[in-house]
């Protein structure tokens, strides 16, 4: 059976998951959320976090847009993404490369300037990795942090009445790859977005001793609420309304032809926090001075995720970037 007959890259995680599956008293979060969570000295913490990614060439960046610094940049960025979800610090950094023959040395050089550059924003240290010659450009980080248990953030620990927030505007990312496949040319503001992508490592530390829940938007909003809701066996109300998005978004789906919501909702690659909160701790955030979007509220009605217009008419929300489908 293909992949994506069997139900796409969440379902086949969900089968793999069930296979290799052993419990062990230091492994507090496995499978399932933006980073494994794990007791490395006291049963306090603080705890280590270890995330892992892949950029493929082709997939998530093409070398014929992006330079070699803006990948590492990239690479690093999406990385640190799911270490600020969990309200962790980021700390060391393995990077693995397949690369092809035809790639120079030159460009590898470059690559790792971009890595190195943003590793040194976020006081990371690159401290090994691997190498190995393929067909297409492979970039696969894994990243290991820290995070004190006052600050852990996990996508089970949403709770009915919580509101939805998120730190930014949406599809910004899918916005400028739209326009580059279509030979059209991204405002500077898009374009930054899809090729250096900046995670919120500026705000999380603020933000995970009041949030309940939290997941980085690395898949497109409809997908990270719908694994909110499914760990936290709740369901969601989003208000159309109220997805922030860019004005330059909102130009490019004019250009375009299309629905600036569609590229929030499942265009992926914007790494805002999304994040649930309760009525108290939302007073706080809001005397915070930092700046945010509620968007809609967690509800007790398992697996349903429903998306409302302002005239209050419901419609299921759809599901975001799933890899194989």
């Amino acid at each position: 059976m293909k992949i994506s007959d069997f139900g796409g890259e969440f379902k086949l995680i969900d089968h793999l998951a069930s296979i290799t599956r052993m419990d062990h008293p230091d492994v507090l979060m496995g499978i399932g959320d933006d980073a494994a969570v794990i007791r490395t000295g006291a049963k306090t913490g603080p705890f280590t976090l270890v995330t892992t990614d892949i950029l493929l060439e082709g997939n998530h960046f093409k070398s014929s847009w992006s330079e070699p610094e803006q990948i590492g940049i990239k690479a690093v960025e999406c990385n640190a993404s799911d270490i600020a979800a969990m309200g962790g610090k980021p700390a060391w950094l393995f990077s693995s490369l397949v690369l092809s023959d035809n790639t120079t040395v030159a460009w590898a050089e470059r690559l790792y300037k971009g890595m190195a550059q943003a590793c040194r924003k976020y006081g990371i240290v690159i401290s090994g990795g691997d190498m190995a010659k393929g067909e297409t450009n492979t970039i696969t980080i894994t990243l290991l942090g820290t995070v004190s248990a006052d600050h852990l953030c996990l996508r089970s620990q949403a709770r009915a009445g919580d509101m939805l927030i998120v730190t930014g505007t949406l599809g910004a990312s899918a916005a400028a790859l739209a326009l580059l496949q279509n030979e059209l040319e991204p405002s500077h503001y898009l374009l930054e977005k899809h090729l250096i992508p900046t995670c919120r490592l500026d705000v999380s530390d603020r933000i995970a001793p009041l949030a309940n829940a939290m997941i980085d938007i690395s898949d497109g909003l409809a997908s990270e609420i719908g694994h909110i809701c499914k760990q936290s066996c709740l369901g969601a109300d989003i208000f159309l309304d109220k997805i922030p998005l860019h004005d330059d978004v909102r130009n490019a789906a004019g250009q375009l032809g299309t629905d600036p919501v569609q590229w929030a909702l499942t265009g992926g690659e914007d790494y805002e926090l999304l994040f649930t909160i309760c009525q108290e701790n939302f007073k706080k955030l809001s005397n915070s001075g930092l700046n945010f979007h509620h968007i809609g509220t967690i509800t007790s009605a398992k697996d349903t995720l429903s998306i409302l217009d302002k005239n209050g008419n419901r419609s299921r929300l759809p599901a975001g970037y799933n890899h194989f489908l």
